[in-house]
Protein backbone atom coordinates (compact mmCIF):
# COMPACT_ATOMS: atom_id res chain seq x y z
CA UNK A 1 0.00 0.00 0.00
CA UNK A 2 1.27 3.45 -0.87
CA UNK A 3 1.92 5.75 2.10
CA UNK A 4 -0.49 8.63 2.62
CA UNK A 5 0.58 12.00 3.99
CA UNK A 6 -2.03 14.70 4.63
CA UNK A 7 -4.41 13.23 2.04
CA UNK A 8 -1.76 12.61 -0.63
CA UNK A 9 -0.75 9.18 -1.89
CA UNK A 10 2.75 8.16 -2.90
CA UNK A 11 4.17 5.32 -5.02
CA UNK A 12 5.39 2.37 -2.95
CA UNK A 13 8.36 1.88 -5.32
CA UNK A 14 9.79 5.34 -5.74
CA UNK A 15 7.83 7.65 -3.45
CA UNK A 16 6.40 9.68 -6.35
CA UNK A 17 3.26 11.64 -5.54
CA UNK A 18 0.06 10.17 -7.00
CA UNK A 19 -2.26 12.60 -8.68
CA UNK A 20 -5.82 12.03 -9.80
CA UNK A 21 -6.85 12.57 -13.41
CA UNK A 22 -10.25 12.23 -15.04
CA UNK A 23 -9.38 8.66 -16.04
CA UNK A 24 -7.41 7.10 -13.17
CA UNK A 25 -4.78 7.73 -10.56
CA UNK A 26 -1.63 8.76 -12.37
CA UNK A 27 1.80 8.07 -10.98
CA UNK A 28 4.29 10.83 -11.49
CA UNK A 29 7.66 9.21 -12.00
CA UNK A 30 6.63 5.68 -10.99
CA UNK A 31 7.02 4.19 -14.44
CA UNK A 32 10.55 5.60 -14.64
CA UNK A 33 11.66 2.45 -12.81
CA UNK A 34 10.34 -0.02 -15.37
CA UNK A 35 7.30 -0.97 -13.33
CA UNK A 36 3.70 -0.47 -14.40
CA UNK A 37 0.37 -1.83 -13.28
CA UNK A 38 -2.68 -3.46 -14.75
CA UNK A 39 -6.23 -2.39 -14.09
CA UNK A 40 -6.91 -3.63 -10.59
CA UNK A 41 -3.48 -2.63 -9.31
CA UNK A 42 -1.31 -5.66 -10.13
CA UNK A 43 2.24 -4.27 -10.50
CA UNK A 44 4.40 -5.80 -13.19
CA UNK A 45 7.72 -5.24 -14.86
CA UNK A 46 7.29 -3.47 -18.20
CA UNK A 47 8.90 -6.45 -19.92
CA UNK A 48 6.25 -8.86 -18.58
CA UNK A 49 4.48 -10.75 -21.38
CA UNK A 50 1.08 -9.24 -20.60
CA UNK A 51 2.45 -5.69 -20.73
CA UNK A 52 4.20 -6.49 -24.03
CA UNK A 53 0.92 -7.85 -25.41
CA UNK A 54 -1.04 -4.76 -24.35
CA UNK A 55 1.66 -2.62 -25.98
CA UNK A 56 1.49 -4.72 -29.14
CA UNK A 57 -2.26 -4.17 -29.31
CA UNK A 58 -1.68 -0.43 -28.92
CA UNK A 59 0.91 -0.51 -31.70
CA UNK A 60 -1.47 -2.48 -33.93
CA UNK A 61 -4.19 0.09 -33.31
CA UNK A 62 -1.81 2.90 -34.31
CA UNK A 63 -0.76 1.03 -37.48
CA UNK A 64 -4.41 0.51 -38.38
CA UNK A 65 -4.95 4.25 -37.85
CA UNK A 66 -2.14 5.04 -40.28
CA UNK A 67 -3.73 2.70 -42.81
CA UNK A 68 -7.19 4.21 -42.30
CA UNK A 69 -5.77 7.72 -42.74
CA UNK A 70 -4.69 6.96 -46.31
CA UNK A 71 -7.77 5.02 -47.41
CA UNK A 72 -10.51 6.88 -49.27
CA UNK A 73 -13.62 7.51 -47.18
CA UNK A 74 -15.95 4.56 -47.54
CA UNK A 75 -16.42 0.92 -46.62
CA UNK A 76 -12.72 0.02 -46.34
CA UNK A 77 -11.95 2.93 -44.02
CA UNK A 78 -15.04 2.11 -41.94
CA UNK A 79 -13.96 -1.52 -41.74
CA UNK A 80 -10.47 -0.55 -40.54
CA UNK A 81 -12.03 1.75 -37.91
CA UNK A 82 -14.06 -1.23 -36.65
CA UNK A 83 -10.86 -3.29 -36.48
CA UNK A 84 -9.35 -0.51 -34.37
CA UNK A 85 -12.29 -0.70 -31.96
CA UNK A 86 -11.79 -4.47 -31.68
CA UNK A 87 -8.08 -4.06 -30.90
CA UNK A 88 -9.06 -1.73 -28.06
CA UNK A 89 -11.41 -4.41 -26.76
CA UNK A 90 -8.64 -7.01 -26.84
CA UNK A 91 -6.31 -4.65 -24.99
CA UNK A 92 -9.02 -4.20 -22.37
CA UNK A 93 -9.41 -7.97 -22.07
CA UNK A 94 -5.70 -8.36 -21.45
CA UNK A 95 -5.63 -5.55 -18.90
CA UNK A 96 -8.77 -6.49 -16.98
CA UNK A 97 -9.35 -10.20 -17.53
CA UNK A 98 -12.95 -9.48 -18.61
CA UNK A 99 -14.07 -10.67 -22.02
CA UNK A 100 -14.77 -7.73 -24.34
CA UNK A 101 -14.56 -9.05 -27.91
CA UNK A 102 -18.06 -9.80 -29.22
CA UNK A 103 -18.74 -13.46 -29.98
CA UNK A 104 -19.52 -12.68 -33.62
CA UNK A 105 -16.24 -10.80 -34.25
CA UNK A 106 -14.39 -13.81 -35.70
CA UNK A 107 -17.31 -14.74 -37.96
CA UNK A 108 -17.47 -11.13 -39.17
CA UNK A 109 -13.81 -11.28 -40.20
CA UNK A 110 -14.41 -14.60 -41.94
CA UNK A 111 -17.19 -12.99 -43.98
CA UNK A 112 -15.09 -9.93 -44.78
CA UNK A 113 -12.19 -12.11 -45.89
CA UNK A 114 -14.40 -14.30 -48.11
CA UNK A 115 -15.98 -11.23 -49.73
CA UNK A 116 -12.60 -9.61 -50.38
CA UNK A 117 -10.93 -12.74 -51.71
CA UNK A 118 -13.82 -13.31 -54.13
CA UNK A 119 -12.83 -10.06 -55.89
CA UNK A 120 -9.10 -10.83 -56.12
CA UNK A 121 -7.24 -12.73 -58.83
CA UNK A 122 -5.52 -15.96 -57.78
CA UNK A 123 -2.20 -15.43 -56.04
CA UNK A 124 0.60 -16.75 -58.26
CA UNK A 125 3.70 -15.90 -56.22
CA UNK A 126 5.11 -13.97 -53.31
CA UNK A 127 3.92 -10.42 -52.68
CA UNK A 128 6.54 -7.69 -52.42
CA UNK A 129 5.04 -4.95 -50.23
CA UNK A 130 5.49 -1.34 -51.25
CA UNK A 131 3.99 -0.82 -54.69
CA UNK A 132 2.15 2.12 -53.17
CA UNK A 133 1.69 3.64 -49.72
CA UNK A 134 -1.68 2.01 -49.09
CA UNK A 135 -0.40 -1.52 -49.66
CA UNK A 136 2.77 -0.81 -47.68
CA UNK A 137 0.72 0.40 -44.70
CA UNK A 138 -1.63 -2.59 -44.93
CA UNK A 139 1.31 -5.01 -44.97
CA UNK A 140 2.97 -3.15 -42.09
CA UNK A 141 -0.24 -3.43 -40.04
CA UNK A 142 -0.40 -7.14 -40.98
CA UNK A 143 3.06 -7.92 -39.62
CA UNK A 144 2.35 -5.92 -36.45
CA UNK A 145 -0.83 -7.97 -36.10
CA UNK A 146 1.21 -11.19 -36.37
CA UNK A 147 3.58 -9.92 -33.67
CA UNK A 148 0.63 -8.99 -31.45
CA UNK A 149 -0.76 -12.48 -31.94
CA UNK A 150 2.56 -13.99 -30.82
CA UNK A 151 2.59 -11.68 -27.79
CA UNK A 152 -0.91 -12.80 -26.79
CA UNK A 153 0.14 -16.45 -27.16
CA UNK A 154 2.99 -15.72 -24.71
CA UNK A 155 0.48 -14.27 -22.22
CA UNK A 156 -1.27 -17.64 -21.98
CA UNK A 157 1.75 -18.95 -20.04
CA UNK A 158 1.55 -16.28 -17.33
CA UNK A 159 -2.08 -15.04 -17.38
CA UNK A 160 -4.19 -17.69 -19.17
CA UNK A 161 -7.37 -16.29 -17.61
CA UNK A 162 -6.88 -13.10 -19.65
CA UNK A 163 -6.73 -14.77 -23.08
CA UNK A 164 -10.18 -15.66 -24.36
CA UNK A 165 -10.82 -18.18 -27.17
CA UNK A 166 -11.94 -15.64 -29.76
CA UNK A 167 -8.95 -13.37 -29.24
CA UNK A 168 -6.29 -15.45 -30.98
CA UNK A 169 -8.68 -16.50 -33.75
CA UNK A 170 -9.60 -12.85 -34.34
CA UNK A 171 -5.96 -11.74 -34.57
CA UNK A 172 -5.18 -14.60 -36.94
CA UNK A 173 -8.10 -13.65 -39.21
CA UNK A 174 -7.25 -9.96 -39.04
CA UNK A 175 -3.79 -10.55 -40.47
CA UNK A 176 -5.40 -12.47 -43.36
CA UNK A 177 -7.89 -9.63 -43.90
CA UNK A 178 -5.04 -7.11 -43.97
CA UNK A 179 -3.19 -9.23 -46.54
CA UNK A 180 -6.32 -9.34 -48.73
CA UNK A 181 -6.88 -5.59 -48.30
CA UNK A 182 -3.29 -4.91 -49.38
CA UNK A 183 -3.78 -7.10 -52.46
CA UNK A 184 -6.97 -5.21 -53.34
CA UNK A 185 -5.01 -1.93 -53.51
CA UNK A 186 -2.20 -3.38 -55.64
CA UNK A 187 -2.05 -1.90 -59.12
CA UNK A 188 -3.48 -4.33 -61.66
Amino acid sequence: MSPTVAGENFCRYCGARLRRTAFRARLEGMNDHGITSLTGGESLDKSAPIICAVGSMDELNAALGLLRAILPAGPDAEQVAEWQRQTLRIGAELATGREQLPAEAVAALDRQLAEREATLPPLDGFVLPGNNETTARAHWARVICRRAERAVVAVRATHPERVFPATLAWLNRLSSCLFALARAYEPQ
